[in-house]
């Protein structure tokens, strides 16, 4: 498939030990590793973006990519510009270096509905009455709309769709038979860590 797989790291993704959230143990592999497997079952490519490249280049050598930032401050507006710059596809899937959940099942259907919708620009999934920005798939043309914000110094990633033609998928709704659970979990301390390490034996990730 055509489709980029992005994970944004970022220094604020660590635990009160400095441990990187990316690189804790998650079963048999760390949480990038399981992260990067999740988005090669359908991307051709995989974009990590992090300001730390020599940590992660033990684990994963040439078999992804791995850039830093073009602009420092701008949070994740900073990794999203460095990724629709390089990326060799006209599609992202963007997530963060804390979400253990990946789905590929959902980002297929989200492809399916931006190949069949015209001039949509960012398909967000809703779950729970909430859009999950960091589990979206976003065009290259978002790269003008990024670029903007951080001249703007307007770095909430809210910020884009207020700019951008989107849609929104409700997955409960239309994809009742894709498990979607946890897909937007994301980790930010010990005890979320604790909580993704049992729904990961519960679910049977």
């Amino acid at each position: 498939m055509q489709l980029t797989g992005v994970i944004l790291d970022s220094e604020s993704y660590k635990l009160k030990n400095e441990q990187l959230i990316g690189l804790l143990p998650f079963g048999e592999k760390t949480i990038i590793e399981k992260q990067v497997s999740e988005m090669k079952k359908i991307c051709d490519e995989v974009i990590l973006v992090t300001n730390d490249p020599y940590v992660y280049l033990p684990l994963f050598g040439n078999s992804i990519r791995i850039i830093t930032d073009y602009y420092r401050g701008a949070g994740t507006l900073s990794g999203m510009h460095a990724a629709l710059s390089l990326s060799k596809n006209q599609s992202l899937w963007l997530a963060t270096s804390n979400m253990p959940f990946l789905n590929s099942e959902v980002m297929v259907e989200m492809m399916n509905v931006k190949n069949n919708t015209t001039d949509v620009q960012i398909v967000i999934p809703g779950l729970s009455g909430d859009l999950q920005l960091y589990h979206s798939l976003y065009d290259r043309s978002c790269l003008k709309l990024t670029q903007q914000l951080i001249d703007e110094e307007n770095h909430s990633l809210m910020k884009i769709i207020e700019r951008a033609s989107f849609k929104v998928i409700n997955l409960h709704e239309s994809h009742a038979t894709i498990d979607t659970i946890d897909f937007s979990y994301r980790i930010k301390n010990e005890d979320d860590y604790d909580r993704a390490l049992q729904l990961n034996i519960n679910h049977a990730y």
